[in-house]
């Protein structure tokens, strides 16, 4: 599944606010769901008809969604420079339980 995250929490806290705070932030006070939609998408390589399956969402849905994700994160997830640190990022927030 790719590089290995380390295993000290305290690190992981760090990565996941450094990276995805405004964005759990932002899908706690609105329940949108971002997090886990640009993970599931992230897991089907991008295939945005798979994830919005996967979600039991319309693929218009999801590509909202995505967009949505870019604006509190800074950080658009298609682009393969952001998503170097999204992706580790999304890993270590399942990993300490802060999001589906």
């Amino acid at each position: 599944m790719g590089r290995r995250l380390p295993g000290d929490p305290a690190v992981l806290t760090a990565l996941v606010e450094h990276v995805l705070g405004e964005v759990l932030r932002h899908d706690e006070a609105h329940d949108s769901q971002l997090p886990v939609s640009a993970r599931i998408w992230t897991e089907r390589d991008h295939h945005t008809d798979a994830a919005a399956a996967a979600l039991h969402i319309h693929p218009n849905t999801l590509t909202y969604r995505l967009r949505r994700f870019g604006a509190p994160a800074d950080r658009d997830p298609a682009s393969t420079g952001a998503l170097t640190e999204v992706w580790p990022a999304i890993q270590a927030a399942v990993a300490l339980g802060l999001t589906g």
